[in-house]
């Protein structure tokens, strides 16, 4: 019987272990690093343009700061269109809304967050349950609780602790390019990064998932961490590698795995992006499913 108040208590208890843990502490770290440095490979020859401008603005008349002003957008949109087509192979479309509707540096930045997203969230939720069904500290739960909600609360606690530290990420950035990198509107790039911040989440819920299902089938913490970075990471990735070696329809093949459909989720409002929320919906129901199916069958 699934009980509110337990996977409350639990989820609870997850969260601060993850950022007490020296497991968290060190996903809290690797996400900031590895972010931080992703972001800097978009914003710094931005703010070297924008450190230029600003240097030879006392001696520009308002037409040819406007002049000025104009061109570093153009090279804003180039900087930024050549980071996404390295990453991604938009469609026209997808590439005018990225760059030309929405902050464009943010667009970049976001396109490769997205790269690391499944990284970075199994460093945070590899251990969901394996480390305690290794050292049998869960008997003493189940005295208390049902197996679901163990496993269910571990999985809430755990996507909240993603979403915390992905949220201290994404404050860092709009903060940094909100007083340095003044090439869009303060405000467009905060509600750009935080409509992208919450599709990250959305990429990243069944990658907590999976998680949660192999965590509860591994009676070890660093063999989880070693199968769901294999299922979830290099699996797509060698995928990619075959297609382009070998024949592009391999490709296809990443589709049955949440990585395939991780761009859908930067698509303007529409048909596209509401399919990306509900494969992701779909993935992360049936690793859940399976896990729990596992969970409650095993010996603890």
């Amino acid at each position: 019987m699934i009980r509110s108040n337990h996977l409350k208590l639990i989820a609870q208890h997850s969260v601060r272990h993850g950022i007490r843990g020296g497991a968290g502490l060190m996903s809290i770290l690797i996400t900031l690093v590895l972010g931080l440095i992703l972001a800097s490979v978009v914003i710094m020859p931005i703010d070297a343009l924008n450190s230029e401008m600003d240097q030879f603005g006392d001696r520009l008349t308002p037409e040819q700061r406007a002049e000025v002003t104009d061109r570093v957008h153009q090279q804003v949109v180039k900087i930024a269109s050549g980071a996404i087509k390295w990453t991604m192979e938009p469609e026209p479309a997808q590439l005018e809304y990225l760059t030309r509707d929405k902050p464009a540096m943010i667009s970049a930045i976001l396109v490769l967050l997205f790269l690391v997203t499944p990284l970075l969230t199994c460093l945070g939720s590899f251990n969901q349950t394996s480390g305690d069904i290794g050292s049998k500290g869960l008997r003493f739960l189940l005295i208390r609780t049902e197996r679901p909600n163990i496993f269910l609360g571990r999985f809430i606690g755990t996507f909240l602790f993603i979403a915390l530290v992905n949220l201290l990420l994404f404050a860092i950035l709009a903060v940094y390019m909100a007083a340095k990198v003044k090439v869009h509107p303060a405000g467009d790039q905060a509600l750009w990064l935080f409509q992208g911040y919450l599709r990250m989440l959305v990429f990243a819920l069944p990658y907590v998932a999976v998680c949660a299902w192999v965590s509860c089938a591994i009676d070890s913490s660093f063999g989880s961490f070693a199968i769901s970075l294999l299922i979830v990471y290099f699996v797509p990735l060698f995928i990619g590698r075959a297609a382009a070696a070998v024949s592009d329809s391999i490709s296809y093949a990443q589709f049955v795995t949440p990585w395939g459909f991780k761009y859908w989720l930067l698509e303007p409002l529409g048909g596209k992006l509401f399919g990306g929320i509900a494969v992701m919906l779909a993935f992360t129901g049936a690793f859940l499913f399976l896990g729990m199916r596992h969970f409650g069958k095993r010996d603890l």
